[in-house]
């Protein structure tokens, strides 16, 4: 079964260049175990309510049937990553006590939204890429991946539960750690800080996302060896065909 999904990139402009939010999952997960990833999850049924509330503010025009996937990647990097993203008043942090009951299932997101009295801007969220996790994998998601600027006032606070440690940091820095053998990363999540490792600030990012009217799905093809376990992926992207070993989890964290 294969999971609807949605992620979302954050971003921010500092002194030393563009910098991205990650999040380390922790080592029990059972998904992408110990490995540094952007806030997301699945897609819940009361997401694609929210979108159609007044808590959502959206232009006529947007593309509706992507509102559902923007609503869960904004709730998903609350509760993971404690950031209230696309906030219509900019920097707005909710407090650590809200965002548990949330994650908790104790309160709604249309109801935390409304108790702080939030609003947020769906047209501030824009579709980035799109990728299918590979057939034979053990769990499935297809995932939307959107990217949004944050404000500098926007601090991290991962949630001990799914999350144990989170940064912001430059692309090429956690680049480098992970060829060292010092941090764990999915490909998905290395394709996308290749991409962003070539701009210097938020607004080239936004402005060229901004003009990619389709986004094709990629799906990465599982290769397995003579023994038939899964050793690699092979995934056709746009810069050229890429392959990464199977995600295993590392000596080092």
């Amino acid at each position: 079964m294969i999971k609807q999904a949605a992620a979302l990139i954050l971003i921010r402009d500092s002194g030393k260049g563009l910098e991205v939010c990650m999040l380390r999952r922790v080592e029990t997960s059972g998904f992408a175990a110990g490995a540094y990833v952007f806030p997301g999850g699945a897609v819940d049924e009361q997401d694609g309510f929210l979108a159609d509330k007044d808590v959502c503010i959206h232009a006529e025009n947007s593309d509706e049937s992507l509102h559902v996937y923007k609503v869960a990647a904004l709730r998903e990097t609350l509760e993971e990553a404690g950031i209230l993203a696309a906030s219509m008043k900019a920097g707005e942090q909710i407090s650590d006590a809200s965002r548990h009951k949330l994650h908790q299932g104790e309160v709604s997101f249309e109801t935390l939204l409304r108790d702080n009295d939030a609003k947020i801007n769906l047209d501030e969220v824009v579709f980035y890429d799109h990728w299918i996790t590979p057939e034979g994998a053990p769990k499935r998601f297809d995932t939307r991946f959107f990217i949004s600027a944050a404000s500098s006032q926007h601090r991290i606070m991962h949630d001990n539960k799914e999350t144990d440690s989170s940064c912001w940091t430059l692309p090429k820095d956690i680049l480098a750690l992970y060829e060292q053998g010092d941090v764990k990363l999915m490909p998905v999540t290395h394709v996308q800080l290749k991409r962003l490792s070539k701009f210097d600030c938020v607004n080239e990012v936004l402005s060229l996302a901004a003009t990619r009217k389709t986004i094709p799905v990629t799906e990465p093809i599982m290769n397995r060896g003579q023994n038939g376990k899964p050793v690699s992926v092979t995934i056709h992207l746009i810069e050229g065909t890429v392959e990464y070993p199977v995600f295993q989890k590392r000596s080092k964290v």
